[in-house]
């Protein structure tokens, strides 16, 4: 029988799992169920959509965000999705593909049973507060969204991959454990509840990752105890201890441009900047910013705290070369340069402190302006050469919600936001072409956040950190400011509207559908 134009995700051997009321006659467990089913052929249809319904969100296709192939060879390596291809597939340093340079083209992780299982019972309670739509329990026979108890799984007896999307990525995890089975949903809650950390494992963990065309891992590992697994395109291999190995290819979401493959193919395989735009953002086109509707040459980048961790400052203190002007509803202050200003938060007023003495008091926001950088001197970042983060543009200084502390607000002019963006995201390295994919796509991503505004209540488009895109984290360099100038103004549009320029930076072999993703 012909199979039918897939849909949606790769589903695979669902029909078990009924989420609105399993069949309790049944005497078989439902793993056999699962394995006797799995062998699902070409293209596939959506055979859980067909057996099974339950509460969790499906995401719809982006037409530009789509599966690529990005192997060397390109015979797709899996001819029954069974799991056992997979782990071949992943257990494979040998693979050849674009991006294969990267130290996490493959990669290998090891947990006995006390390390899995303390992974397990300290990220399921916190993923399911979280995204509790995503995470569902199997209670009286069926699969409910409920709250997670404390130690929800006890001795993880099980884990077993229920669907994968046409390129591998795990989209969905079921877990068996001695106090309860679960299923967890979507890339971003699978890489979290195997957040790796010391406060989850309770030991030291170490990911060893290898370039492709490797005989075996490298000695010195990529990562230890990393608080996201790199990617959810795995595969499990259960242990005789109890414990599992966990195989993995490449690093991020997996949607969009692999930063990695941008510089193997321009670099070693002679694609140009618009050729590997076409490649991983189809049926799309090049125009100019200017073109869009809504969007002037501003845009307001929130900025964090050091390592990024919250937008709230409880102080934030900057310096200039330069004159400092402060202007709010209730006065004006004029700063000389090199005198450093610190704004803080006390009885419910931002007050404005410089050489010991409070200039300023309002609850208004206070706008800041220079003819020079200003240096941000309360948060680190991983720039050398300057002290401090510095930063073209004005500031705002703002009480967050709740009135107890400080927003940080720069706002700059697109194309020397991007300046200190494309240095952040890619090393100079990657060589020029692939700065320019960088630099279009970075330019496109702030394009749609501008229009998306979803920081709107907080007064600003964007964030600074991997949240939206890394902004001055890193030095600038001349060649990444090139690419960012010879591609001045470029964005990609879809239906001559700004598309979500997603990007990431290593691919597994197989770039995923966006709708499998998120």
């Amino acid at each position: 029988m012909k199979v039918q134009k897939i849909k949606n995700t790769i589903a695979i051997g669902l029909c078990f799992l009924a989420f609105i009321g399993c069949s309790s006659s049944s005497n078989r467990d439902y793993y056999e169920r699962l394995e006797s089913s799995s062998n699902l052929k070409g293209d596939r249809v959506d055979l859980y959509g067909k057996y099974s319904k339950d509460s969790i969100p499906v995401a719809k296709p982006i037409p530009y965000l789509k599966y690529v192939n990005d192997m060397e060879n390109p015979k797709v390596p899996f001819k029954s999705y069974k799991e056992n291809e997979f782990l071949a597939f992943y257990k494979n340093t040998r693979a050849k593909g674009h991006g294969d340079n990267s130290n996490y083209w493959r990669w290998k992780v090891s947990l006995n049973r006390k390390e899995i299982s303390n992974v397990l019972n300290k990220n399921l309670v916190s993923l399911g507060s979280r995204r509790p739509k995503e995470v569902l329990t199997y209670s009286d026979n069926r699969w409910v969204a409920k709250k997670i108890p404390l130690n929800p799984v006890g001795d993880v007896l099980d884990i077993r991959v229920l669907e994968r999307g046409k390129s591998g990525l795990v989209t969905k995890l079921l877990i068996k454990g001695s106090r309860g089975k679960y299923i967890v949903a979507k890339e971003g809650n699978i890489r979290s509840l195997l957040n790796l950390s010391k406060s989850s494992v309770d030991s030291t963990v170490n990911i060893y990752g290898t370039k492709g065309g490797s005989s075996t891992y490298n000695e010195k590992p990529i990562s230890r105890n990393p608080s996201m697994l790199p990617s959810a395109f795995i595969a499990f291999e259960k242990l005789g201890n109890g414990g599992f190995n966990i195989y993995g290819g490449g690093f991020g979401h997996g949607s969009g441009v692999p930063q990695w493959s941008a510089m193997d193919l321009t670099k070693n395989k002679g694609y140009s900047y618009k050729q590997v735009l076409q490649r991983y953002y189809m049926d799309t086109k090049l125009k100019s910013i200017k073109s869009v509707d809504g969007i002037d040459d501003k845009i307001r980048v929130g900025i964090m705290t050091s390592g990024f961790s919250t937008i709230n400052h409880s102080k934030i203190s900057m310096i200039s070369t330069g004159a400092i002007k402060l202007k709010s509803k209730d006065g004006s202050v004029n700063v000389s340069p090199r005198t450093s200003i610190d704004f803080i938060v006390k009885d419910g007023y931002t007050q404005v402190i410089t050489q010991g003495k409070v200039r300023l008091k309002t609850k208004n926001y206070i706008e800041i302006t220079s003819k020079h950088m200003i240096s941000i001197t309360n948060i680190k970042r991983n720039v050398k050469k300057y002290r401090y983060p510095t930063y073209r543009g004005s500031f705002e200084v703002r009480l967050a919600q709740g009135g107890t502390r400080l927003n940080l607000i720069n706002e700059i002019n697109i194309e020397d936001y991007l300046l200190q963006v494309v240095p952040s995201e890619m090393p100079q390295s990657f060589g020029l072409e692939a700065l320019k994919v960088q630099a279009i796509a970075a330019r496109t991503y702030a394009a749609k956040d501008i229009l998306r505004n979803r920081y709107a209540k907080q007064g600003f488009h964007i964030l600074d950190s991997t949240q939206s895109q890394v902004y001055n984290n890193l030095d600038e360099n001349e060649l990444s400011t090139k690419g960012v100038k010879t591609t001045k103004g470029l964005i990609l549009v879809h239906e001559n509207k700004p598309i979500d320029a997603k990007y990431y930076s290593t691919s597994s072999g197989f770039n995923s559908n966006a709708h499998n993703v998120w």
